[in-house]
Parts: C-alpha cells; sequence; structure tokens
C-alpha cells in the first residue's frame, strides 16, 4: 500500500475505537483517512427488532437531531486521527440496515486500500447473540481490514 492510499477507519465512539486510531498510526503511519461513522436511526433499527416494534417512526426534528449526534461522532474519531498523524476528515454515514453492512457498502463504493476498526472484545456466546460487526466487515470486502482488539490493561 503507498502512502497516498486513503483508508477507512470505522468510528463508533467507543474506547476500543480510539485504540484502533492509536494503533492503525503506530502500524501504518500517517495517509489520508476516512473516518467513518455509519449510524442506523433509532426508528429504522426498532423496526428490525420485534420488541422495539410499537415505537413508530421517528419525526424529521428527531432524525436530524441524530444525525447531528452522528456527525460529532465522525468529528471526534477525525480529531483523534488527525492527532495521531494521519491527514483524517470526518464522514457520517446513515444507513436502515446494519452498521456492518453499512461500513462494508461505504469501504466498497470507496475502494480504501484498507478498513481499520476496533472490536467490542466479546467471545463466546455474547459474540453469536450480537453478533460481530468486525467479522461481518472481514467476511464481506475484498480489501485488507485491520482487526485491532481491546487494549489490555495492566492489572
Amino acid at each position: 500500500m503507498s502512502n497516498n492510499e486513503d483508508i477507512v477507519i470505522a468510528y463508533d465512539g467507543s474506547e476500543n475505537a480510539r485504540h484502533a486510531i492509536a494503533v492503525a498510526a503506530g502500524q501504518i503511519g500517517p495517509r489520508r483517512a476516512a473516518v467513518v461513522h455509519v449510524w442506523e436511526p433509532l426508528a429504522s433499527a426498532g423496526s428490525r427488532l420485534a420488541i422495539y416494534a410499537p415505537m413508530g417512526g421517528a419525526t424529521a426534528q428527531e432524525l436530524a437531531a441524530e444525525a447531528e449526534r452522528a456527525q460529532a461522532t465522525a468529528d471526534e474519531g477525525a480529531r483523534l486521527a488527525r492527532d495521531a498523524g494521519f491527514d483524517a476528515r470526518a464522514v457520517a454515514v446513515r444507513t436502515d440496515g446494519p452498521i456492518a453492512a453499512g461500513i462494508s457498502d461505504y469501504a466498497r463504493d470507496h475502494k480504501p486500500g484498507l478498513v481499520v476498526m476496533g472490536t467490542r472484545g466479546l467471545s463466546g456466546a455474547r459474540s453469536l447473540i450480537l453478533g460481530s460487526v468486525s467479522h461481518y466487515v472481514a467476511q464481506h470486502l475484498s480489501v485488507p481490514v485491520l482487526i485491532v482488539p481491546p487494549e489490555q490493561k495492566d492489572a
């Protein structure tokens, strides 16, 4: 990968996502990066989950507030990436499906040389029940995916 290729950094605002930015900076060095926060409107997520089905649709004002929060999360990630040495821009992407599919779709459309993402650190039954965003992304893209496990805290 040349130093001019864009990378996509999936960012959700979590400590694991912040750690993934730091690890990527140390492993691959400075380059252009799109820090992508994929968000799904609460009403859309609720319609896919039977437990939340009675919620109904979101108002335009609620959607605008969700979009604003999503952009703020993307902006935070881009700032952290710039602090780590990346030439980073923030991108908030709305999806009406699973977050993992939104990340994969963005990467397929923009053809980066690498996708970087953290994990939630789930294992075993919790991972099977909740699903793994990083596993989905790695399985559905033809570009390399750097999956960074959670930082190990010294006791």
